[in-house]
């Protein structure tokens, strides 16, 4: 897979971390406490880097339940199980980042590998990225023991299915929050920030309605649940900013509980955006554009599949979303020194 295109090369470090605080809330693992892995990518300041190391975009085990998955949509076998990142050999797994900006991503609902490229390409701009993986209700999960979660535990036609699992990545993001030693007095560029794609676009509304340690966020594609559609954000004194960003067709209009939350911030005085992804599909915003193009199978996928992908090339929907994301993530963490592309449309990239 190609490198990132930010200024930074970064580090890789894949950690399980166990909340000793709560009971296994799906009540499926072996061990009695909440676990999740969380993997973390630290930029490296230029010329620190001394030796470079090709990572398995996937392990085997992996790989393979997503062959399985991925079948069906067309996509051979084999395909993840042949991907490599490059990153640069030095873990560490730290409490707060004093060099690095701290921002969290929530995966989709049983899509959680799929986003390793965004992770990677955010951080290449100057942050530290860290991705939850949520075990039970991601697709697959595993764990240095060896024990595999599985997904397929959240029914969609049932409230009180979905609200279980928000509730739970809900506390997992506070979790790591404490974990990483946060503090619910600091200021906003001592805070974190949060962006999450579908199911964990939700997680990131709900988790900075509940966390107000996290001061800005981002929902890529995600339908709202819950409290914090009325809610909205923020607290006496406690600014949180938030952007709505859609796939072409998914906006305020085609979704009520989009407009209602936006509404509820601008009512709140909470700084706002709404964007709109022209030519993109809902999995547009995972790695599976970049990986069909460089694995070239395309156009070898079924029409149907071809559509979710969008129609945007990979590497150009990697670039957009890491200018927006580090623009938003930059205004929130240094204050008014400009929106950036945040600012109005842009010339340079038409497709939002």
């Amino acid at each position: 897979l190609p490198r990132p295109s930010g200024p930074y090369q970064l580090t890789l470090n894949v950690s399980e971390l166990v909340d000793t605080s709560r009971k296994d809330p799906w009540g499926k693992d072996p061990i009695k406490y909440r676990r999740l892995m969380v993997s973390r990518f630290d930029p490296l300041l230029p010329n620190t880097c001394y030796r470079n190391e090709k990572i398995p975009y996937m392990s085997p085990t992996i790989s393979a339940a997503e062959d399985a998955i991925f079948a069906p949509y067309g996509l051979p076998a084999g395909i993840f199980g042949s991907l490599e990142m490059i990153f640069c050999f030095q873990p560490v797994f730290d409490k707060c980042n004093e060099t690095w900006p701290i921002v969290l991503f929530s995966p989709g609902l049983n899509t959680t590998r799929l986003y390793s490229m965004l992770a990677q390409e955010v951080a290449s701009q100057g942050f530290t990225v860290i991705t939850l993986d949520h075990p039970f209700d991601g697709d697959i999960v595993e764990f240095p023991d060896g024990f595999i979660a599985y997904g397929g535990n959240v029914d969609f036609s049932n409230d009180t299915s979905v609200y279980h699992a928000l509730d739970i990545r809900m506390n997992d993001i506070s979790f790591v929050l404490n974990t990483l030693g946060f503090q619910y007095d600091a200021t906003p560029n001592a805070s974190a920030l949060i962006f999450g794609h579908s199911f964990g676009g939700a997680a990131t509304a709900a988790g900075m309605l509940n966390d107000t340690r996290l001061r800005g966020g981002v929902n890529l594609d995600g339908e709202l649940f819950g409290g914090v559609i009325n809610a909205g954000l923020g607290r006496p004194g406690i600014n949180q900013s938030f952007i709505l960003w859609g796939a072409e067709g998914h906006n305020r209009s085609s979704e009520p509980g989009w407009g209602t939350f936006y509404q509820n911030l601008k009512r709140e005085g909470m700084w706002e955006r709404e964007l709109e992804l022209l030519s993109a599909s809902h999995s547009t915003f995972t790695d599976l554009p970049l990986i069909a193009d460089v694995t070239n199978i395309r156009t070898t996928l079924p029409p149907e599949s071809q559509a979710e992908l969008g129609f945007l090339a990979g590497k150009r929907v990697l670039q957009i979303l890491s200018k927006y994301l580090s623009d938003f993530f930059a205004f929130v963490f240094r204050g008014k020194e400009g929106e950036g592309l945040l600012a109005g449309p842009s010339d340079s990239y038409p497709e939002v």
